[in-house]
């Protein structure tokens, strides 16, 4: 049900690199606008029979063009029911948020996921009731220093600034401490939930958001927040309940932006690039999980995200290194690197006896090889419906040892349910036992 008052959006729900048709040049025109506001172009205007629709590439989010929403949904799982698809597709997505570090959801808030079909609003939602019960178990207050001209002498006197305001010599010009809601971390929330407020389309989330207006009318409305702002507010232990929220804060002022300060709320986008967070995914499912990932000759190795603590370079110029490789994913066993691995969100070819792997990819990985002096270097990328099977190929590198194994995990389940981390837990165990055997 839409809340009475807002206007109604149509959602429209695409998966990766489907079209659906433009409805009129009002919405190609909001597409420009979002072009150059983001950079990046999420939709591609596309001729497909004559007819120009909008075309989705890698990103997946969602994307509002005056009355009509678009949902983009990772193509990495699909059933053969399109309605059950979007719902598993849209958790995948949330859950993989989540692994990545944008998100704080865990198992005990999943039944958030059933509520809506559009996960923008499942995000608000999370957001909101997450605030909501912060705020009434205990409000977050602090010390802040206030500015005054006062008849009584309170805190401490600015004697410099009264002498230049000789009109007020009857007065004090005071700066003192007071424990208030007025703080940085509430005005960053109080911003947030402004923004949500007039975005939202769903119901409950905007009684939610109207209930926290009404309880932070206190805290200063600032015209413009920042997600550098946010990341400046410093939590203690007496806040650090707030951490979360305060993370998924800046990712609403991230992706949102510009958009978010201007007046014209009608057109938006909160998207991401599969690429970086397939590859974000991958790598944190592998820390979090990595007692059931990991086979035993691994269990006590450091995992290293972009070859942290380990860096290699390919050159030396001047006596300066240049050109720093950043494998997603090195595993460090003393001083040594039995295994790097690279996530790709590519789709490979069977039919191909490259496998259809890039070229580029492949001198990436023979760089990696090389400079880590490693045994196996994995480039791994997801499964998709096109391919028969699960691919472990492996190829060997010429006058040596070493292998560059191009592998796929499955992603094509709905991955809220534990039993299908379960399994891939298991497969991603499986390939590390192959390569470090």
């Amino acid at each position: 049900m839409l809340w009475q008052g807002t206007p109604q959006t149509e959602l429209v729900t695409l998966f990766e690199h489907e079209s659906t048709e433009i409805s009129d040049g009002y919405e190609l025109k909001c597409l420009e606008q979002l072009s150059r506001v983001t950079g990046i172009e999420i939709l591609k205007p596309v001729v497909r029979k004559g007819q120009l629709q909008f075309q989705a590439r890698q990103y997946v989010g969602v994307v509002r063009l005056g009355r009509r929403t678009i949902q983009i949904l990772p193509k990495v799982y699909r059933s053969q029911n399109r309605e059950q698809s979007q719902q598993e597709a849209a958790r995948n997505l949330l859950l993989m948020l989540d692994y990545a570090r944008y998100l704080g959801i865990r198992e005990a808030n999943l039944a958030a996921l059933q509520r809506s079909q559009n996960w923008f609003e499942v995000l608000i939602y999370l957001f909101a009731s997450h605030l909501k019960h912060e705020w009434q178990k205990a409000t977050h207050r602090s010390y802040q220093p206030i500015d005054a001209v006062l008849p009584v002498l309170k805190g401490k006197w600015q004697i410099a600034t009264q002498l230049r305001r000789p009109e007020q010599k009857h007065l004090f010009t005071v700066t003192y401490d007071e424990f208030t809601i007025d703080n940085p971390l509430n005005r960053i929330f109080r911003y947030v939930v402004e923004r949500l407020w007039q975005l939202t389309r769903d119901s409950s989330n905007r009684q939610n958001l109207t209930e926290l207006r009404y309880w932070m009318d206190e805290v200063t409305l600032l015209p413009v927040v920042t997600a550098d702002m946010a990341k400046q507010v410093q939590l203690s232990r007496l806040n650090k309940q707030y951490e979360p929220l305060l993370n998924l804060a800046q990712l609403f002022l991230e992706r949102l932006g510009l958009q978010l300060s201007a007046s014209d709320i009608t057109t938006f986008s909160f998207v991401f690039d599969m690429n970086q967070l397939f590859e974000r995914f991958i790598v944190s499912f592998i820390q979090r999980h990595r007692h059931e990932v990991l086979p035993p000759l691994l269990n006590h190795c450091e995992l290293l995200p972009q070859g942290q603590r380990a860096v290699q370079y390919l050159a030396n110029r001047e006596g300066q290194r240049v050109f720093r490789l950043k494998p997603d994913l090195v595993f460090q066993v003393n001083d040594q690197f039995p295994i790097v691995m690279d996530i790709k969100y590519k789709h490979l070819n069977e039919g191909d006896r490259k496998l259809g792997v890039a070229e580029s990819d492949f001198y990436q990985m023979y760089a990696y090889a090389h400079q880590y002096t490693c045994p196996r270097v994995i480039l791994l990328y997801p499964q998709t419906m096109e391919l028969s099977a699960p691919q472990r190929a492996h190829f060997k590198l010429e006058g040596s040892n070493q292998e560059i194994w191009a592998v796929t995990v499955n992603l094509l389940q709905d991955l809220s349910k534990s039993e299908t981390r379960g399994a891939l837990q298991a497969e991603l165990r499986e390939i590390l036992e192959g390569a470090y055997e």
